[in-house]
């Protein structure tokens, strides 16, 4: 049954936020046919920026539907039906947690696709572009910025990491409407909605932040590209001083903790406290 539920939850969300997807997948498919014909580069720039645009556009999209489209379905009218289905309340949550994580993703991945798409078109398949390109490039290098495997690695970790925060912050959310559905706190409707999520947000980042400031574990890729873990601040000082980056990850470990509490108390608020209207 849990895999129904996720199936029919998917396609709920493609139903409401599909259109933009395929807005953006024509116009990366126009970008990318447009590196073979003969158009002014004015038409090209605006193209390259339609495609940026409805990316984030997307992105946002996909995070009012994760917030109101569930919600809806979790207390609306639709909740009636939703909240009475033959599955166990974690089932129902899991499901909503599942589904929306996914489109979360999907909307960073689209991000990236467009601004991957848009980096190729300027510095690969147009002369200018890439002229440009390696100006800047060894322009950076003679600032002594530039160190490519650096980059790269500091670039996936921070996508995992990313990725991971999406997971977190989409349970985060969950939590936040269901208290937003509790007497008294259902006053406020959908703008306490907005209320409860950033008091939520706010709150364990702040909490994660006072964990780092008293000892933060964090990953040092030094300028050659090594990967080191340190919790020690003169390790990381002396590799940022060296032209290293850094990436805490204490706040994650924290955050990660506190998402299992949140899913523990968002079932059984689910349960017993809910106030469908």
């Amino acid at each position: 049954m849990t895999g129904k539920l996720i199936k029919n939850d998917l396609k709920a969300d493609a139903a409401a936020i599909g259109d933009i997807y395929l807005a953006a997948a024509i116009g990366v498919g126009a970008l990318l046919i447009s590196t073979f014909l003969d158009i002014s580069t004015w038409v090209k720039f605006a193209l390259s920026v339609a495609v940026i645009v409805i990316a984030f556009i997307a992105v946002i999209m996909t995070f009012v539907q994760v917030i109101f489209g569930a919600n809806k379905n979790l207390f609306g009218r639709e909740g009636y039906l939703t909240q009475t289905l033959p599955v166990r309340t974690s089932s129902l949550i899991f499901s909503k947690w599942l589904t929306a994580t996914i489109w979360v993703i999907i909307s960073y991945a689209l991000v990236i696709v467009a601004v991957v798409c848009v980096y190729y078109y300027w510095t690969v398949a147009n002369d200018e572009g890439a002229k440009m390109y390696d100006m800047i490039y060894n322009f950076a290098q003679t600032m002594g910025v530039g160190a490519v495997e650096m980059y790269k690695k500091y670039l996936i970790v921070s996508a995992i990491v990313g990725l991971f925060n999406a997971c977190i912050f989409v349970m985060d959310v969950l939590f936040a409407i269901t208290i937003a559905n509790i007497r008294p706190f259902s006053r406020l409707g959908n703008i306490g909605i907005v209320l409860y999520i950033a008091i939520l947000l706010i709150g364990i980042q702040a909490a994660s932040y006072g964990l780092a400031d008293i000892a933060d574990v964090t990953m040092l890729i030094d300028a050659k590209g090594a990967i080191s873990m340190t919790v020690q601040q003169s390790a990381v000082d002396a590799n940022t001083a060296a032209g290293g980056m850094n990436i805490g990850f204490t706040d994650v470990y924290f955050k990660a903790i506190v998402t299992v509490f949140i899913y523990i108390f968002t079932v059984q608020l689910n349960e017993t406290k809910i106030n469908l209207k």
